[in-house]
């Protein structure tokens, strides 16, 4: 379930793919066509199921794998997102639900503001179970 979407965003689509043995189900809202007929997503938000997801760190470990991130140079914050303990970079939050759930939100930077990520994931509750 998602409570609270910021103004402006296109049209939603969802997805569902594994990676490594965790699966994703998300929802892309995307505005376009520009005047070249190119699209640009505004808001992702991931429901991620796997068994290594055991808690905030094993999430954050898999996350900078999945994403290729440099581990010592990410940048995260701890949050409160709901009630759930959580970490954000800006254009992105992600939080950990219960073991083998987790939920990620990102957003377009240049047109939402951090308050907007942060809202946005405050307002999403993935289902515990599959």
């Amino acid at each position: 379930m998602i409570e609270n979407l910021p103004d402006g965003i296109g049209t939603p689509s969802d997805f569902e793919y594994e990676w490594e043995d965790v699966s994703f189900h998300s929802r892309v809202w995307e505005t376009g066509p520009d005047p070249d007929g190119a699209y640009k997503v505004d808001l992702t938000v991931k429901t991620i199921r796997g068994e290594k997801l055991t808690d905030l760190e094993a999430l954050k470990d898999f996350l900078v794998e999945y994403e290729e991130k440099e581990p010592g140079s990410w940048q995260l914050t701890p949050v409160k997102v709901g009630g759930y303990d959580g970490l954000f970079s800006g254009d992105e939050v992600f939080y950990f639900v219960a073991p083998g759930v987790a939920a990620e939100v990102t957003i377009d930077h240049e047109r939402f503001t951090d308050e907007d990520v942060l809202d946005t994931a405050a307002g999403f509750h993935p289902e515990s179970t599959t």
